[in-house]
């Protein structure tokens, strides 16, 4: 009965804002009005935690909870895609034909219009590079012989920069990986995890629980809700609202580094870390989903482990099995599927030694990344409902 109480007084709206419901008592006690309202914040974020009777018995008898039919998100997956990701205005996409690999695509920047393909061997030495540039459309298409080699894969890799020498930024790094093929042709390695999670991925999800207000998902916070009505007013598709989001959290949040090396776990309740401009990934990714879900996008928050995070660089046997989580990021259903979209990878800010450290501009790799690409550094355990 106690546990019945709380919950009804931390949800309803007469104790969340007890002092507009007694104004008098507000001007006369606001301190009062205050602890109540304040008592009442932290008991709602308590009682979130808390499982219905459904959700234990599925649990006692280690089921997954069956979803209403009507509620289940319809997913059009995209299969065999040579883009690495779905974004139209910047994406890249690579096809192997035999000893041939063409790189096609657009970029979204002219500080981004002169590209280098370069392969390196197991060693980690540099086999080739191959220069080219997008044309005044800002569209490439480049076919490169693959270097002759003794290896038997190769790691290809893609810079960009604003003119033909100088300085050049990573845009794909490290996780296209060729194989050779006993005709002596060449592929592209798959992902041992892709399996995995197209699995996880095409599995039935609730819409519901994909709009519900979490302990840290406060997409009911007015502070929240404010920023993505600002960020999407005039937007008129759920799309471009998911991409506005996405390059307001990439711009204006920084990647703490220091609080990797910290003792207490960085905030990562949406309301916490945009007051700091500061998170790890998983705040990331909660912020991501309070915003969609505050303009009613369905948003799911997902836990896994990813290549890079520390100083492994490739799938192992041990990492391709693993349950162990290093990273968050999220699904968005728009448009009659589930994009993929990481914010963290997506983002060039950071906090280094005290220091906010302004990056190069956001990046739209990881905005609606194809699965088949994602599944190079990605590996889905689990979709976070009550986090």
């Amino acid at each position: 009965m106690a546990v019945i109480v709380a919950v009804v007084n931390a949800k309803t709206d007469l104790f969340l804002n007890f002092g507009e419901y007694f104004p008098a008592l507000k001007e006369k006690a606001p301190e009062l009005c205050g602890t109540v309202t304040y008592g009442s914040e932290r008991l709602s974020r308590l009682t979130d935690y808390i499982p219905s009777w459904s959700e234990i018995a599925a649990f006692i008898k280690q089921e997954e909870l069956p979803i209403d039919p009507s509620d289940v998100a319809a997913n059009a997956y995209i299969e065999n895609s040579p883009l690495l990701t779905f974004y139209p205005k910047e994406n890249i996409g690579i096809i192997v034909d035999y000893d041939t690999v063409e790189i096609f695509g657009i970029v979204s920047r002219k500080n981004k219009s002169h590209l280098i393909a370069e392969f390196t061997d197991e060693s980690g030495e540099t086999v080739e590079q191959v220069g080219f540039a997008a044309n005044s459309e800002n569209e490439f298409d480049k076919k490169i012989t693959i270097p002759e080699t003794d290896d038997l894969s190769l790691k290809l890799a893609v810079y960009t920069g604003s003119k033909a020498y100088g300085q050049f930024e990573s845009w794909v790094y490290n996780y296209v990986s060729l194989d050779k093929t006993p005709d002596g042709g060449w592929e592209i390695a798959p992902s041992p995890v892709f399996d995995n999670n197209k699995i996880m991925y095409e599995k039935d999800k609730s819409i519901k629980d994909a709009l519900r207000r979490t302990a840290s998902i406060q997409s009911d916070s007015e502070a929240i809700s404010s920023i993505a009505l600002q960020l999407t007013d005039g937007i008129d598709n759920d799309y471009d609202k998911v991409l506005a989001i996405h390059d307001w959290i990439c711009t204006y949040m920084y990647y703490d580094l220091d609080s990797l090396s910290a003792e207490e776990s960085p905030p990562y309740f949406a309301s916490d870390i945009v007051k700091t401009q500061k998170a790890v990934c998983l705040g990331f990714a909660t912020l991501m989903a309070s915003l969609c879900r505050s303009i009613d996008i369905p948003c799911n928050v997902v836990s896994g482990y990813a290549l890079g995070v520390g100083d492994d660089t490739a799938w192992t046997e041990e990492t391709a099995v693993t349950d162990e989580q290093n990273h968050a990021w999220n699904e968005v259903y728009v448009d009659g599927r589930w994009i993929i979209v990481d914010t963290t990878w997506d983002c060039t800010n950071k906090v280094e030694n005290g220091e906010m450290v302004r990056g190069s501009g956001v990046s739209h790799l990881y905005f609606d990344a194809n699965l088949q690409f994602f599944s190079a550094n990605h590996k889905i355990t689990e979709y976070s409902k009550r986090r």
